[in-house]
């Protein structure tokens, strides 16, 4: 009786450990294949090479893994000098609404406090437990939700939100893998950041940080074709500073660099928002006005005009006063083709030098 126990037993305790090893080896499997699949999803993110195709494959990859209702990319504005902005990006949710941006220094959220500790977060109920949440609102069907931080060079560039509609969803091995994932999300952020970068660098002028002749050419040309395909007029200013041989032979070649620079400035500040500034060559600069016609265009042309002869231009210890010559063209009342357009704006531009300069002369 007593050998029958015993035996039943060691059978008792045998089967426990066989299920025991069983749970852990499926555990230890479950665990391999979710690193596959996050590798899989990290080397899908680094084929891009720009925000706006990473966003949306961030938002599927996560989607794909974790099986959420919400995502969210939340990253730093480096271009916003004046203050700090965490800007919502690739939001993929039914309550899009409830992701916007905010100052973390203003405002609090454990978006910032993530990337402030470095580590991850979940909640087993998010819209019970984030009480002291200012960002994300917690009367949406935010339950299950993990946040990471999107780490780059031991640097937090950013956060990420998921979330799904039931509370209890995720444990600690999912956080561990979402973190996992975010840190390649981060990668390929940054390098398309890096890559908008240097596109950016290819079609900037390094001096005035206007577009290139070269941007310039190829801009126009797309524009004329969107004008046409829409029945409509667009225009083609070339404005000229006069006497800038004097400027440089006076005050020395960087400081006409730096006068060229002013007067981008100047007339940026005068064009519409859809207009577009290209520096054409040496003293010569270009804007594009789509849906504009000749006489519209004129106007602003003077605008300009009066703008550069009122503005006080700064070299060195020096005050100086300049003055543009300036021609204007569209189409189609004026031509049909790019090449056209371009060569009527610079006859125009130089009959209003041989008129006695600081004019805006118009194609005839």
């Amino acid at each position: 009786m007593i050998t029958w126990i015993a035996g039943g037993i060691a059978g008792v305790l045998i089967l426990a450990l066989l299920i025991y090893n069983l749970r852990v080896r499926k555990s230890h499997e479950g665990r391999i294949q979710a690193l596959i699949r996050v590798i899989e999803a990290s080397q899908q993110l680094g084929s891009s090479n720009s925000l706006e195709r990473v966003m949306p494959m961030v938002a599927d990859s996560v989607k794909t893994l974790f099986h959420v209702d919400s995502v969210a990319v939340y990253l730093l504005d480096e271009d916003n000098v004046e203050e700090t902005i965490l800007r919502a990006k690739g939001v993929e949710s039914p309550h899009g609404e409830a992701f916007t941006d905010f100052n973390p220094d203003v405002t609090s959220s454990y978006l910032t406090r993530v990337m402030k500790e470095r580590k991850p977060v979940r909640f087993n109920d998010f819209n019970a437990e984030a009480s002291d949440e200012k960002v994300i609102a917690r009367d949406r069907d935010f339950r299950s939700v993990m946040i990471s931080p999107l780490m780059f060079e031991g640097r937090a560039i950013g956060a990420m939100f998921a979330s799904f509609h039931q509370p209890g969803k995720y444990n600690d091995d999912r956080l561990h893998f979402y973190y996992l994932l975010s840190t390649q999300v981060a990668l390929a952020v940054r390098n398309a950041q890096l890559q908008e970068g240097l596109s950016a660098l290819a079609t900037r002028d390094s001096l005035s940080g206007l577009f290139t002749h070269g941007y310039f050419q190829e801009h126009l040309g797309k524009a004329i074709v969107k004008c046409k395909y829409a029945n409509q007029s667009v225009a083609l200013m070339i404005l000229d500073m006069d006497f800038f041989k004097k400027v440089n032979d006076n005050y020395g070649h960087p400081q006409g660099d730096a006068l060229l620079k002013q007067l981008g400035g100047v007339i940026k500040s005068v064009v519409r928002p859809t207009d577009t500034i290209c520096r054409y060559g040496g003293d010569e600069f270009t804007v594009t006005m789509p849906d504009t016609n000749r006489i519209s265009a004129v106007v602003v042309a003077e605008k300009i005009r009066q703008a550069v002869e009122e503005y006080e231009f700064v070299l060195g210890p020096n005050i100086v006063h300049i003055t543009v010559s300036g021609g204007v063209a569209a189409l189609p009342e004026d031509a049909e083709t790019k090449k056209e357009l371009i060569e009527k704006a610079d006859r125009a531009m130089y009959e209003a030098k041989h008129k006695g300069r600081n004019k805006i002369c118009f194609a005839a």
